[in-house]
């Protein structure tokens, strides 16, 4: 018999578990966020019971699918799944959606069965295997508090984390983290009592919330370190589908930056972060990089993006973009895509129209991608990921030009 309860947590809101085997406390927690995801869930699941049963047979573990309303099946197709381990289903009880929903419902449940350690994956993941558990779990068993992923993936994926989340993060916070939204993490139950007791915004409770957790880790001080998977292969994400996980992800990125300014001015180098496992990642073969919908996307909305920034960018990197309008190109090269996102990210804080800062960052962003894609194109992916390294290393450069602002 299935048992379900109800339990509320915010005023708006509440969970709903369904806890077959009526667990009350586990050592370990593994969690896999979801969204329709009855086609890909029982892998990830099965990856996961195996770990756990190999690597840790003398602790107590329990699987938890954290949903989102899906609506295709997905809670029957992860109680199919065989394995040994107990599973215990999470959802919303109204008609909230939202990756963060999910997490916050699995944080709180980890807070109830007390567990040591809390792990988060993605339900899409192709390219997970046992070992992934083992690495993740003994990372915050060996002392971290927050374990981020460390992983090669394909060209044409991670465009927010490689254009703007991971040059952020080492840039100019000075952390050097590759995967700071990267969505595999690990924790301790300190970090997860932390995370909840903190101010979460509505984009935290969407995509925001992979940020969210990071830069509380860093700005809180708490014990952080990156595990070494190899690679990541998940389901691709559509051009549609960016445009509001970025702005979910950039405005989180915005106010947490803007409200440690203080601690950011007194991180004047950045900070190496221990890579657990070494460093040597697994090279995903080469893909092509498609620009087009990227470039499509900015033509459609470059008029109104000059409209709108004319005001809240500084003068030479709007006449460098009026001049890239009037020729008819997409071009968004280094030093201009730094100091656009160093401008908006100065005057977001006072601007009267803070979701205006938001669209005119981006529109920008997809010319950077199209300029970027272009660029790597004809790169190995070892060569496109050593790029991706440069551009954080020059927002560090150029970190001053913000600062002094």
């Amino acid at each position: 018999m299935i048992f379900v309860i109800t339990v509320g947590l915010l005023a708006k809101l509440s969970m709903i578990i369904v806890n077959p085997q009526k667990i009350k406390k586990a050592e370990i927690v593994v969690g896999i966020p979801s969204l329709n995801e009855a086609e890909r869930i029982g892998f990830v699941t099965r990856q996961i019971d195996l770990g756990l049963k190999k690597y840790f047979p003398d602790k107590e573990c329990v699987i938890v699918n954290t949903d989102s309303r899906s609506t295709d099946g997905t809670e029957k197709a992860f109680f199919n799944t065989k394995g040994d381990i107990s599973k215990i289903y999470l959802n919303l009880d109204n008609d909230i959606r939202g990756k963060g929903y999910g997490l916050h419902n699995l944080f709180s449940l980890v807070q109830q069965l007390e567990a040591k350690v809390g792990v988060t994956l993605d339900a899409d993941l192709k390219s997970i295997e046992p070992i992934w558990i083992k690495k993740m779990v003994n990372s915050v068993l060996d002392g971290y508090d927050y374990v981020t992923p460390y992983y090669n993936r394909l060209k044409n994926d991670g465009t927010i984390t490689n254009q703007l989340a991971y040059p952020l993060v080492r840039g100019l916070v000075g952390y050097d983290i590759r995967q700071p939204i990267g969505g595999d993490f690990a924790f301790s139950g300190k970090m997860v009592d932390y995370w909840l007791k903190q101010k979460w915004s509505e984009e935290v409770y969407h995509f925001g919330i992979d940020i969210f957790m990071t830069l509380n880790a860093i700005f809180s001080g708490f014990k952080i370190a990156q595990v070494n998977l190899g690679a990541k292969s998940h389901k691709p994400i559509q051009t549609k589908g960016l445009d509001a996980m970025f702005n979910q992800v950039s405005k989180t990125l915005f106010e947490m930056i803007l409200e440690s300014m203080d601690k950011i001015k007194a991180q004047r180098e950045f900070k190496k972060i221990p890579i657990l496992e070494g460093d040597k990642v697994i090279y995903l073969p080469n893909v092509e990089t498609d620009p087009d919908p990227f470039e499509e996307f900015l033509k459609e909305q470059f008029d109104k993006c000059l409209k709108l920034g004319k005001n809240i960018l500084s003068k030479s990197v709007y006449q460098g973009l009026v001049e890239i309008y009037q020729s008819g190109g997409v071009t968004i090269d280094l030093d201009l895509w730094t100091r656009i996102v160093y401008d908006l990210l100065s005057v977001y804080q006072e601007a009267d129209d803070k979701e205006n800062v938001i669209k005119v960052l981006n529109c920008l962003y997809f010319g950077r991608v199209a300029t970027f894609f272009e660029k790597i194109s004809d790169l190995e992916p070892e060569q496109s990921e050593n790029e991706i390294v440069k551009q954080a290393k020059y927002f560090f450069s150029k970190r001053d030009y913000f600062v002094n602002k």
